[in-house]
């Protein structure tokens, strides 16, 4: 199994679980960031083999963290948009007044 590879999953949770997968995918996130080792070279060290992989290394760590905060973003963002579509919904419509000058009389 290649360790790069991605798939997508979708699974359904309580809406009062929400808060708490949130979470988890951005503690996770956030391990990950802080894990990344890229430590500082000096002029003569920069120009080796030793540096592209610690570069390249970095750069996977850097992406895999940028993919669980795009998740993280996009769950919050869907439920953004689920509570502005609620707050809609139950919003009542008002029906604005309007003046008639003739309101109620009968025309013959």
């Amino acid at each position: 199994m290649n360790p790069h590879q991605r798939i997508n999953i979708q699974y359904t949770i309580g809406l009062d679980e929400l808060p708490e997968e949130v979470s988890r995918v951005y503690k996770k996130s956030l391990q990950q960031l802080r894990s990344i080792e890229l430590p500082e070279l000096n002029d003569r060290d920069i120009l080796n083999s030793s540096v592209v992989k610690i570069i390249d290394q970095a750069r996977q760590d850097l992406a895999k963290t940028d993919l669980m905060l795009s998740d993280v973003q996009s769950i919050v963002n869907s439920y953004v948009e689920y509570e502005i579509s609620l707050a809609t919904q139950n919003a009542e419509p008002t029906i604005p007044e309007q003046q008639y000058e003739n309101a109620g009389q009968i025309n013959d």
